[in-house]
């Protein structure tokens, strides 16, 4: 059954996504939240470490926010794409809301306790990785799929932003305001997208009654759909090896960074400069792919950084790790934001909870087992040699996307196009399946 056109729509053609009345309120809306969001992340362990001055208990927090997206993410997709994602999103906002609030409120009555904020840490998680799957499965709907390159820039746009602005926003806020203002501050973001999303016109899917279910083809569905798609198949490989050779690359360039006789406030600035740099390379990644094409782009992406990180070796100043840092970071933008493009514009409606449920799972996999060995290497190695293994591994990557079979190809035409081949039946074994002439 065929959609609508969205709002602000000719004849069915998306106009440009600043004139997209739906898209705008979920730009808005979806900021809001993620400076929340982040807010929060920064704010809850300042709280533990005041409550208890454990940083043991600081961290465990924070492995309590891993545990729902961890664990969860792979159910969440299979829900995303058999219930309104528009009722699990505003669900999701309201349970967000409902949990943060408690802080403030728990804070003010000086009843404010230590399980109380791993309850919290555990409910706001599982709420924001539904709100997260089931956002990124309905937004083609609200962009229209001639925009998912700029609707998919905007969303890296969004959450780069809120990782810059956030932490010294939560910092500033529980020093000078109150330990609480924070979490007052995410509890009215959580308004805000509840509004946004009520107000959007489009369709946001799943359309149709949903196959009878079958709990253990459902699960593995996302997996079985990447591994189909060779285009996705490649851009997935590179990105979630990508995610766990850098989840531990904040330690590394702290470790760098010291090294060099860096103060406390030259090494926050590398990060500032690895979060500028996100965000102008989520924002150019359209026209980059645009101007070179999709393979010279991410081939050209994966040799660049492999070219910029040797320089990491040099002893550079604290400025000068910033600048390479800034140069990376921005070619990892333009990577996630064409990942996202194709992930959304090859896997049809219908599939895509579960897909971006998997991905979801890869990425925060990798995140825990990424950080451990990071730190492995540079207790056994030190860092120079440590910066010898991150750049092999980076050569590798940049061999693989030269013969990856999925860049080579022609990507298959847009699902939802009229003329695209339907996507092969989940039903069937994966080994009994044609190989894809794409």
């Amino acid at each position: 059954m065929s959609e609508p056109a969205a709002p602000g729509t000719a004849g069915g053609k998306p106009a440009p996504l600043r004139r997209n009345r739906d898209f705008r309120l979920w730009w808005a809306g979806t900021m809001a939240s993620a400076v929340g969001d982040e807010v929060t992340a920064v704010a809850l362990p300042l709280l533990v470490l005041m409550l208890t001055s454990s940083p043991l208990h600081a961290g465990l927090v924070g492995s309590v926010e891993a545990i729902p997206p961890l664990l969860l993410s792979l159910p969440i997709g299979m829900l995303v794409d058999r219930v309104s994602r528009r009722l699990l999103m505003v669900g999701a906002s309201l349970l967000s809301m409902a949990s943060i609030v408690t802080v403030p409120v728990a804070h003010l009555l000086g009843e404010l306790h230590l399980p109380q904020l791993y309850a919290v840490a555990f409910v706001s998680s599982l709420a924001a990785t539904v709100y997260r799957i089931a956002n990124t499965a309905a937004l083609p709907g609200i962009a229209g799929r001639e925009r998912l390159g700029e609707a998919a820039s905007q969303s890296e746009t969004i959450w780069g932003t809120s990782a810059l602005v956030a932490p010294p926003l939560a910092g500033l806020m529980f020093e000078s305001m109150s330990p609480a203002a924070p979490f007052l501050l995410d509890a009215l973001s959580f308004l805000a997208i509840t509004a946004a999303i009520l107000a959007i016109r489009s369709r946001l899917g799943p359309d149709g009654t949903p196959a009878p279910l079958r709990w253990r083809r459902e699960l593995t569905a996302g997996m079985r759909i990447t591994a189909r798609l060779p285009l996705v198949r490649t851009l997935t490989a590179l990105t979630a090896l990508g995610d766990f050779l850098f989840a531990g690359i904040g330690l590394l360039l702290i470790v760098l960074a010291k090294d060099s006789g860096a103060s406390g406030p030259q090494v926050g600035t590398v990060f500032t400069a690895a979060g500028v740099g996100s965000l102008l390379g989520a924002a150019l990644a359209p026209r980059i792919e645009l101007r070179l094409g999709l393979r010279t782009a991410v081939v050209g992406k994966h040799w660049l950084t492999a070219a910029l990180f040797p320089l990491l070796l040099l002893g550079l100043p604290p400025w000068g790790i910033g600048a390479v840092w800034g140069l990376v970071a921005g070619q990892v933008a333009v990577l996630n934001v064409i990942q996202m493009k194709y992930l959304m514009s090859q896997v049809g409606d219908d599939r895509l909870g579960r897909v971006e449920g998997f991905m979801t799972f890869l990425s925060r996999s990798s995140l825990p087992l990424g950080y451990a060995l990071t730190g492995v290497l540079l207790d056994r190695f030190g860092a120079w040699r440590t910066l010898l293994v991150f750049e092999g591994v980076l050569i590798a990557l940049a061999c693989y996307s030269l013969v990856g079979r999925g860049l080579r190809e022609k990507p298959a035409p847009s699902a939802g196009d009229g003329d695209a081949p339907p996507e092969p039946s989940t039903d069937l074994p994966l080994l009994t399946r044609p190989r894809s002439d794409r």
